[in-house]
């Protein structure tokens, strides 16, 4: 099993790469570069789509999982991450997809999931509040995965900090499952580590809508790979491992939302973000949330294992007081950058 697991997190390091490494060249070449603006968080054109690397790491990861024998997931995953990954290239390359349209895929791609896998059956919460979805489990399926897409897309605004939470996040799936599970986690484990090097501050590509939306729903399409009993429980644990995409992603909608903002336009005003404008570098941010991230990630496996329902809430809880704490940083850095300082 080690040799397997080795192998698939080696070759989809490998593919990423070598086919990101090719492809930076042809995507300057061919002028798809993001060039600087008010909401940018890079001050240099840097080409873009260079997810392609990610998409072919992942494939190959898996591809070279079965041929170990590894057990891999069913077709309905990779017709979904073909839906994704083709409709973010056209985004990257051409621009200006229509939100209806997307979401429409977006939607059409999760479907396949439930439709292949099942649905999440209980609330994905320890017990007392693990209740039975009912006729509820379809929708917050569905909502589940096009969520996450999402969520990730907003959140890969800096350099490396959405290669690196793949990397963590697919780690610590890997690391609690079994089966398709642990070669989805290590096959997109190995495909953001093999991208990361050409993404670390400073980049010199961007990963992209074909980055960002593949690995989104790859990670939020695990737990359909799973058995129906233990699907709430790989739900808790990619949603932790996402920890502080996630919690980020939904305070700054929520926060948007209130103040009469349009949510689906871009801006500059998640955490990670307002960290890079107040003077903090790309790579420190990274490492500093991702961090703390890998540690949540984690304490979730121990507690999903221990199958106690007090440690579970116990990591919930000091999730939550974790990003408050992340929130508090991020307001106190911004008052000390804005403060002037005396010459002495």
């Amino acid at each position: 099993m080690p040799v397997q697991a080795i192998l698939t997190f080696a070759v989809a390091f490998v593919v990423a790469w070598c086919v990101t490494r090719v492809a930076i060249p042809v995507l300057r070449n061919r002028g798809l570069l993001d060039l600087p603006n008010a909401r940018s968080s890079h001050a240099v054109p840097t080409p873009r789509g260079g997810g392609v690397g990610i998409v072919a790491g992942l494939l190959a990861g898996l591809g070279a999982a079965a041929l170990v024998g590894s057990k891999i997931p069913g077709a309905e995953l990779f017709l979904g991450i073909a839906l994704i990954a083709a409709v973010g290239f056209i985004d990257d390359h051409l621009g200006g997809l229509p939100v209806l349209l997307r979401l429409a895929t977006q939607f059409a791609a999760a479907g396949l999931i439930v439709w292949g896998g099942g649905a999440v059956e209980r609330l994905p919460l320890p017990d007392p509040l693990n209740f039975e979805l009912s006729f509820f489990a379809v929708p917050f399926s569905l909502l589940w995965i096009v969520a996450v897409l999402n969520l990730y897309n907003f959140l890969d605004g800096i350099d490396g900090f959405a290669g690196l939470q793949g990397v963590v996040a697919g780690l610590g799936i890997a690391l609690w499952g079994q089966g398709e599970v642990a070669a989805v986690g290590l096959a997109v484990a190995g495909a953001c580590a093999g991208f990361l090097p050409h993404n670390w501050h400073p980049a010199k590509v961007f990963m992209g809508d074909v980055g960002s939306g593949t690995l989104g729903f790859a990670l939020a399409a695990v737990p359909f790979q799973s058995a129906p009993a233990s699907r709430g429980d790989a739900v808790l644990i990619v949603a932790m491992c996402l920890w502080f995409f996630l919690s980020d992603g939904v305070f700054t909608i929520l926060r948007r939302l209130v103040e009469g903002q349009r949510v689906w336009q871009a801006h500059r005003s998640h955490l990670y973000q307002r960290l890079v404008q107040a003077g903090l570098r790309h790579d420190r941010v990274v490492l500093k949330v991702t961090g703390a991230g890998a540690v949540f990630a984690t304490l979730t496996v121990v507690a999903v294992r221990t199958s106690d329902a007090s440690a579970r809430w116990g990591v919930l809880t000091a999730a939550g007081a974790a990003f408050l704490g992340y929130y508090f940083w991020t307001t106190a850095r911004e008052r000390t950058f804005q403060t002037p300082r005396t010459s002495r």
